[in-house]
């Protein structure tokens, strides 16, 4: 009696992994082009155990005051702006994704829990709250405040003061970073890619600039959590009378005052904890308004020349030079426990372009060692005319862009793909910003303004990849002439930065479900706004060829755009690749 199971095409499997450097250079910086071939010697490649690795560091800008400065918290894939795969002759392009770090956010801002957070933190870069650099005035979590164990710079250590411990660009860290891929070849592929047959694999990555995705700490700039800056205390340091820096009897110059305990600057690594460096200028701001009239005007520039832990606790602030007096034109009293300091190094300045460099780059491949008879087969049938067809999940970004004026907008996504699986539209903001204002968020578009809100005002920082609402009020589709859904997607609530619309996550989760996003999180849904419409159910999907596709946005509630926007319209499909015998043909 013979049994139901039997064995067929057994083969061995074996896996070892390979480094590829880079061929055009040792050295990266912002704006360049990486150039990585994969020889054919290889074989066979499983792309979603490969990964690119790189040292990654931040430099000041040369002459300019210096602060704590890191790299975007989705970590090393923020550094890439397109990627483009071709076969090994480089004359056919399997895939290319324009806008990759735009995608990409939405994949780690969606597609994410503790877990995935903590593993991209230890092997990409990526940026998660640290409970040392916890808020204690009820400020929102924030991934950009960490202090104590931060890859991009060095932990300070005792008391700092200059010139000894001076913030310089020995202050950075070399980081070494391990990014997946995120391409249907690479990180999306299941599957083992045939590299034999391609003559390899020709791999191409467009840097982005510095200034989009360096920031500063959200604990010492003016838009950004300014419950979570450092808060004054009193000139005096007495802990049980604690006094105030007062324009009236004040005007005598100070060169020292105490910081209060909260947001966790306690104990012995207090000064570590301190987002603020030696060398760095500041001002203070009433902590519950981030408006110049909350700011006091002092008659000199404040730079920190010490950073001390006194006796009582408290953080110790010595300023360079002969101090400075309370009494400008705009003086107020500087009252304990309601102001808090915010870095001007970034904002005051009249440009502030920092550099990175990317070095030591090397594509750590999979290879997949398979049984020669296997291999053989293959040949042969490739040989006898017939094609091998490979299915890869990508995306393809259509773009389209308004006005901050225009209130009712209709756009076509002129898409040509035969498999399409969802429509993911990511409407960032266009307008055009100086790297200062990117750093810090001077000027950007407003994700919270409500001085009630937990964090008085939280501006984006990330403008240029993430979306933004910007007083959207509903959504609709039109496919081959019929609206989809029957009724608009109203999403006014979210606007009003006030609360969420059920449908529009309802929406978005199917959409990002298709697209091989698994929604896991929808935390992200104001700091990086998003909407889509998915195109198929149980892994089903929609050909788009000759099809009218249209997008209907209204921006017609009570608040007025205040952003222009480019739409990133990223269709994502199944594209197949057939692979003959002296040919690589791709089907959108």
């Amino acid at each position: 009696m013979s049994s139901y199971w039997k064995v067929d095409d057994t083969m061995r499997i074996g896996q070892t992994f390979i480094s590829v450097p880079s061929e055009n250079g040792l050295e990266y910086s912002p704006e360049q082009k990486i150039q990585i071939y994969i020889d054919p010697s290889t074989k066979f490649m499983s792309g979603k155990d490969s990964y690119l690795d790189f040292n990654f560091k931040i430099s000041l800008p040369a002459g300019k005051t210096p602060t704590k400065l890191q790299l975007d918290e989705m970590g090393g894939n923020a550094l890439i702006r397109n990627i483009r795969i071709y076969d090994g002759s480089r004359g056919t392009l399997l895939e290319e994704i324009d806008s990759y770090s735009s995608l990409c956010s939405v994949r780690y801002d969606y597609d994410t829990d503790n877990s995935a957070r903590n593993y991209r933190a230890l092997r990409e870069g990526s940026s998660v709250h640290n409970i040392a650099n916890a808020g204690t005035a009820g400020s929102s979590q924030s991934a950009l405040a960490n202090t104590v164990t931060n890859p991009y710079f060095k932990k300070t250590t005792g008391n700092q003061v200059s010139p000894a411990d001076d913030w310089t660009n020995n202050s950075f860290l070399t980081a070494k970073l391990c990014i997946p891929l995120h391409t249907g070849i690479f990180a999306q592929n299941e599957h083992i890619f045939p590299l034999m047959m391609t003559n390899g694999l020709y791999v191409e990555i467009d840097t982005m600039p510095a200034g989009d995705v360096i920031k500063q700490l959200d604990s010492v700039v003016r838009f950004r959590r300014l419950p979570l800056n450092p808060v004054f205390h009193s000139l005096n340091g007495d802990v049980a009378a604690p006094d105030n820096w007062a324009t009236v009897g004040g005007v005598a110059a100070k060169t020292t005052f105490y910081i209060r305990s909260d947001n966790n600057l306690t104990g012995d690594d207090a000064v570590a904890k301190f987002p603020f460096v030696v060398g760095e200028t500041f001002k203070f701001i009433n902590k519950n308004s981030t408006a110049a009239a909350g700011i006091s005007d002092m008659s000199g520039t404040m730079k920190i020349d010490q950073i001390n832990l006194s006796n009582n606790g408290l953080i110790e602030i010595v300023l360079d030079g002969a101090g400075v007096s309370n009494n400008g034109a705009a003086a107020i009293d500087i009252l304990s426990g309601a102001f808090c300091m915010y870095s001007t190094a970034v904002e005051d300045a009249t440009d502030y372009e920092p550099n990175y460099v990317i070095s030591n780059v090397n594509l750590t491949v999979a290879q997949i060692h398979l049984d020669p008879a296997y291999e053989r087969g293959m040949i042969q049938k490739v040989r006898e005319g017939k094609n091998i067809e490979i299915d890869i999940l990508t995306a393809t970004n259509y773009k389209t862009s308004i006005l901050a004026s225009d209130r009712q907008t209709t756009f076509q996504v002129y898409a040509q793909n035969s498999r399409a699986k969802s429509l993911l539209v990511v409407p960032q903001d266009s307008s055009v910003y100086t790297s200062q204002q990117k750093i810090c968020g001077l000027g950007t578009y407003e994700i919270l303004k409500n001085i009630d809100d937990e964090d008085v005002q939280l501006n984006a920082n990330r403008s240029g990849y993430t979306g933004i609402c910007d007083e959207l009020k509903d959504i609709q589709y039109t496919l081959n002439g019929r609206l989809t859904p029957s009724r608009p997607i109203d999403v006014s609530k979210i606007a009003s930065r006030a609360s969420i619309d059920a449908f529009h996550l309802y929406e978005l989760e199917k959409c990002l479900d298709n697209a091989g996003i698994v929604p896991r999180s929808f935390r992200a849904f104001k700091d990086n706004f998003i909407f889509g419409r998915g195109f198929g159910v149980n892994q089903g999907a929609l050909d788009l060829r000759g099809k009218d596709l249209a997008v209907i946005l209204k921006y017609t509630g009570t608040g007025v755009p205040a952003k222009p926007k480019l739409f990133n319209s990223f269709v994502v499909s199944v594209r197949r690749l057939m692979i003959g015998q002296a040919s690589v043909s791709v089907i959108a």
